[in-house]
């Protein structure tokens, strides 16, 4: 099972009572008891934790509701993870601990780094079936705040990346991130320069880095267990809008060849065009309903160099054309909001 931090709710009690909603009722009816908050280490089902947040929203009518959600995150929050961020000597550094340490954080995030030029990309995924509008903005904004609070803040990202549709008033995310902000982009995450994220830390110290990298190996964090089709699910989320989610070049990433990944997805009764058609699945939902993206944009972040192979596909799969699922999905959306009985 996947888990979050307790932290990730941290001030759930208090942005649920700042919209009108009644936190310990909202928490009790997820399952999850409020006592279990006081520890920002124990780890929750990261399912139940994105279905609340977005029932929060949804039920509160109020779109930044994941947003609120990280006023009480700082660079302090990340536990012992920032006694070795602290100490590396540069942004990029500091990334790839982030990749390393990453199920120190929650299960269910991806991190990747990649240069495009002189550029930068630090690229936030969710494991296939937790997308979420509000669970990104939670975790897009958390990435921000970090990594900008580090002592010395020595690094601050050229923009911020969110591939939800633009909110109806902004301006809380821009109060937020006041940094250049781009909705409706192809990822979510941040990017800066190069040189910026070489730019040397002050409060660098090899030696303390070292320790603290130590004892982070010596903490034991709960495995989700991920069998290898989940890990390659995640791989597949990755290469998607790139179009390298071939069978290659998925078994290269997990640093197997590809007759071995096959081999071994036989032994957990699957197939690789079976998975990859799952997440490609999950992947055109998210984002026909959650971005304002062309269909034609959409088809190449799911891998189709075509927008008429990519259409034909999902007519095959939905019933019906990319175009008129979506037209749906908006109706249903402008239907008035369910209204909250405390």
């Amino acid at each position: 099972m996947h888990k979050m931090r307790a932290i990730t709710l941290s001030s759930y009690l208090e942005v649920a009572a700042s919209v009108g909603l009644d936190g310990p009722r909202m928490l009790r009816q997820a399952g999850i008891e409020p006592a279990s908050l006081v520890n920002p280490e124990e780890r929750l089902p990261a399912s139940v934790v994105v279905r609340l947040i977005d029932r929060s929203a949804e039920l509160s009518g109020c779109e930044s509701f994941g947003l609120l959600l990280t006023a009480a995150r700082t660079f302090a929050s990340l536990g012992p993870l920032s006694l070795l961020f602290e100490r590396l000597p540069n942004m990029r550094e500091v990334i790839d601990a982030a990749i390393a340490f990453q199920r120190h954080m929650n299960d269910i995030l991806a991190i990747s780094l990649e240069d495009v030029g002189e550029s930068t990309v630090i690229r936030l995924d969710m494991a296939p079936g937790y997308w979420s509008v509000q669970v990104f903005d939670f975790l897009v904004t958390v990435a921000y705040r970090v990594l900008t609070g580090a002592p010395g803040h020595y690094w601050q990202p050229d923009c911020v990346h969110l591939v939800r549709k633009a909110p109806d008033d902004p301006s809380p995310w821009r109060q937020v991130m006041p940094v250049p902000i781009e909705f409706g982009a192809t990822f979510n995450g941040l990017s800066s320069t190069n040189a910026a994220m070489r730019a040397p830390n002050p409060q660098a110290d090899a030696t303390m880095a070292r320790h603290a990298r130590q004892l982070l190996n010596l903490v034991q964090v709960e495995s989700a267990e991920d069998g290898l089709n989940e890990r390659v699910r995640r791989s597949i989320t990755l290469l998607l809008p790139s179009g390298r989610a071939t069978i290659e070049q998925v078994a290269a990433h997990l640093g197997m060849s590809a007759r071995s990944l096959q081999r071994r997805l036989d032994d957990e009764g699957k197939q690789f065009a079976e998975v990859l058609a799952g997440v490609r699945r999950e992947l055109a939902i998210a984002y026909l309903a959650n971005s304002a993206h062309p269909v034609t944009s959409v088809a190449s972040l799911v891998g189709y160099a075509s927008p008429s192979s990519f259409t034909r596909w999902f007519a095959e799969d939905f019933g019906k054309s990319p175009q008129a699922w979506r037209a749906d999905q908006a109706r249903v959306e402008a239907a008035p909001p369910p209204i909250w009985r405390p």
